[in-house]
């Protein structure tokens, strides 16, 4: 299976200090040292795809999330306060790559979300 230039781009393959780009992939090479950086490939000629296939490659992922319940101290109402962030270093990853149902889908990056909530 061949990739076009931007799915190259997308798993990060490199050949040798040579990483390609959307817009000019990398057609043949020729150093010791290639792969790519979101997708683990098989070394050659181990491929199987019951048991050696290509992973999306493993990676870790922080998110932070603290809140303050009863904010006012009041009854019966309380007023409760969350914030939250989500991929707290900003990891650029992969979880899909060209799915067939659902196509190539990256880590959302970086976000945060605070919330004000009123119970009774």
């Amino acid at each position: 299976m061949s990739f076009d230039p931007d799915q190259q781009a997308q798993i990060g393959l490199f050949c040798g200090n040579t990483f390609a780009k959307p817009t000019s992939g990398i057609t043949s090479c020729s150093a010791p040292v290639f792969g790519a950086t979101r997708v683990r490939i098989p070394a050659a000629d181990t491929y199987n795809p019951d048991t050696n296939p290509a992973r999306i490659a493993p990676r870790n992922l922080f998110d932070v999330g603290t809140g303050l319940e009863n904010v006012f101290r009041t009854e019966p109402y309380h007023v409760n306060l969350t914030f939250s962030v989500v991929n707290l270093t900003n990891k650029v990853a992969l979880y899909n790559f060209l799915s067939t149902f659902s196509g190539t889908h990256f880590v959302t990056p970086r976000s945060y979300q605070a919330s004000l909530g009123l119970s009774f």
